[in-house]
C-alpha cells in the first residue's frame, strides 16, 4: 500500500527521514509553499500537498496521518486517486484551516478508481467550501466549521457514492443551495448520527440540499438539524427528485428544531418533484421551525403534479399538529401512514 506518514517531533512537524528524501523532488516540482523543501525539513502543509499529488499515479490508497494543525498558505493540489487522510492529535481533532482564502480538499477523478476518506479532523475557515468531491466520499468524525462561499461539503456531478457518519456541521454558509452539504452525484448516500447546526444557505436547503437521482436511495439516520436557515425553501433539508422517476428518501430517527425557510415554504423540510419519502420515528412537528408566511413551517411538498405521484409515508402516524404546505396542483402528493416502508436499506 502506498503510504505517507506525517510525524511530529518536539520542534514541530517533520517527515520521517526516509520519506523526506523521496518527497523533496516532488515538492520542488510542485513549487508548493513559500519555503524551499529540503531533506532536513518538510512542513506539514508541504507534506500533505506532496501526498495528495502522489494520488495521480496511485493504484492503492495513499494513507496520510496528520499530527498537528495546518493553516494553509496556498491551494492544495487536486486529489486524482484514492486517499485516506487521518487526524491523530491525541485527545483532540487536528485542524486544517483554509485561512479564509482557500478551499481545502478537491477531488476530481472518477470512482471507483478515486475515493476520498477523511477521519478525525476539523476543517474550518475554507473559502468556496472545505471538501468538493467527484470521487466516492466517506467522512467520519469530521467537524466542519465556519466555511463560506460554497457548501462546506459537496459531492458533485458523476457516479460518486457518499457516507457521512458522526460528523458535525456548524456555522457554515453558502451563497447558493446547501449551506453545509450539497449533493448532485448519482451514487447512493447516507448520513448517520450527524448534526447540522446554525448553517445558512442563500437559496434552498439551509443545511442540506440533495438533488435526487432515479432509482437511488438516500438515508438520514439519527440526524439532527437545528437552527439552520435557507434564503428560499427547506430551512433544514431540501430534497428534489426528477420528473421521470422517484428516488427513495429515508428520514429515520431524526430531529428538526428551529430551522427557518426565510423566503419560501418548508421551515424544517421541503420535498420537490417526484420522490418516495419515508419519514419514520422523526421529530418534526412542534420543533419551532418556521417558513415564510407560515407555509409549511414543518413540511412542504412542492411541484407534485407528476405521474406517478410523490408519496410521503409517516410512521408511526401522521404527526399531530404538523404544519404542512402542499403546492395546489391537480395531482396532489399521496400522504399516508405506513410503517412497512421504514426498514433502512444497507
Amino acid at each position: 500500500m502506498a503510504r505517507q506518514r506525517l510525524a511530529a517531533p518536539a520542534h514541530g512537524f517533520a517527515m520521517l527521514v526516509a520519506v523526506q528524501v523521496a518527497m523533496v523532488a516532488a515538492l520542488l516540482a510542485l513549487g508548493y509553499g513559500s519555503e524551499m523543501a529540503s531533506a532536513r525539513r518538510v512542513t506539514a502543509e508541504q507534506g500533505l500537498a506532496a501526498a495528495i499529488n502522489s494520488t495521480a499515479k496511485a493504484t492503492r490508497p495513499v494513507v496520510v496521518t496528520i499530527t498537528e494543525d495546518i493553516v494553509l498558505t496556498g491551494s492544495l493540489p487536486l486529489i486524482l486517486g484514492p486517499i485516506v487522510i487521518k487526524g491523530a492529535c491525541g485527545g483532540r481533532k487536528c485542524v486544517i484551516d483554509g485561512a479564509g482564502k482557500y478551499g481545502i480538499f478537491q477531488a476530481y477523478a472518477a470512482p471507483p478508481q478515486c475515493s476520498v476518506t477523511i477521519e478525525n479532523l476539523i476543517l474550518r475557515n475554507a473559502a468556496e467550501g472545505a471538501v468538493y468531491s467527484k470521487c466516492d466520499l466517506k467522512l467520519t468524525r469530521v467537524h466542519f466549521a465556519k466555511n463560506k462561499g460554497s457548501s462546506a461539503a459537496a459531492v458533485g456531478n458523476g457516479l460518486a457514492k457518499w457516507h457521512i457518519e458522526d460528523c458535525l456541521f456548524e456555522k457554515n454558509s453558502a451563497s447558493g443551495a446547501g449551506g453545509a452539504l450539497y449533493v448532485s452525484a448519482a451514487g447512493r448516500g447516507r448520513l448517520v448520527r450527524t448534526t447540522f447546526r446554525s448553517n445558512r444557505a442563500g437559496q434552498d436547503g439551509g443545511a442540506v440540499y440533495i438533488f435526487g437521482q432515479v432509482a437511488n436511495a438516500y438515508v438520514l439516520d439519527r440526524v439532527t438539524l437545528d437552527s439552520n436557515t435557507a434564503g428560499k425553501s427547506g430551512g433544514g433539508l431540501f430534497v428534489v427528485g426528477t420528473a421521470s422517476g422517484a428516488p427513495k428518501v429515508f428520514v429515520s430517527g431524526c430531529k428538526f428544531t428551529k430551522n427557518v425557510a426565510a423566503g419560501g415554504p418548508g421551515g424544517a423540510l421541503a420535498l420537490s418533484y417526484l420522490l418516495d419519502a419515508r419519514i419514520c420515528h422523526t421529530s418534526i412537528a412542534g420543533g419551532r421551525n418556521s417558513a415564510k408566511d407560515g407555509q409549511g413551517n414543518d413540511l412542504a411538498l412542492l411541484d407534485g403534479n407528476y405521474f406517478p405521484q410523490m408519496t410521503v409515508s409517516f410512521c408511526p402516524a401522521n404527526p399531530n399538529s404538523l404544519s404542512l404546505f402542499v403546492t395546489p396542483v391537480p395531482r396532489l402528493p399521496i400522504v399516508r401512514q405506513n410503517c412497512a416502508v421504514c426498514a433502512l436499506p444497507r
